[in-house]
């Protein structure tokens, strides 16, 4: 399993209860050893059984891959590779899961919106509009961009 907040990769099979738990072995909850997120283990929760044979389709996390998108063609590059206080169009964001796209598109980062590198070091900020958003190198590298001409004079 995966951590949805810090990526950790553990074993849910293998993770006992914490001794602080009042639930004990009733409890439906998976905590990340790393940061302690919890999600609900949805092989024990009664509630998700049951919503799932009211529903079949809900929540289904096994969701088929998504075709990769091609590139753009032309002079764009990864966001990666833009430097500070230049200001870009996003073109594509390639090979990213649904969850973390329709993220990303929460805080308007969806092709065709004007962004800006803010900083690269410690960690990259990306600005959309007036958010701010820190992201990882490598979601910035699935970020194809091209500099817009209009916006640089």
């Amino acid at each position: 399993m995966r951590c949805r907040l810090c990526g950790y990769e553990f074993d849910a099979a293998q993770m006992a209860c914490h001794a602080a738990c009042p639930l004990g072995s009733r409890c439906n909850l998976i905590c990340c050893p790393n940061c302690g997120y919890q999600v609900v283990d949805e092989s024990r929760s009664w509630l998700v059984s049951s919503l799932r044979r009211i529903w079949p389709s809900l929540g289904r996390p096994d969701e088929p891959p998504r075709p990769p998108q091609r590139r753009p063609a032309g002079a764009s590059v990864p966001l990666s590779h833009i430097p500070v206080g230049v200001p870009v169009e996003v073109q594509s964001l390639e090979d990213m899961p649904a969850q973390r796209l329709a993220r990303l598109s929460l805080y308007g980062l969806t092709p065709g919106s004007y962004v800006e590198i803010v900083q690269h070091r410690p960690l990259p900020v990306v600005r959309v509009g007036e958010t701010e958003l820190s992201l990882d190198k490598e979601i910035l590298a699935q970020i194809w961009v091209q500099p817009h001409t209009q916006l640089l004079t």
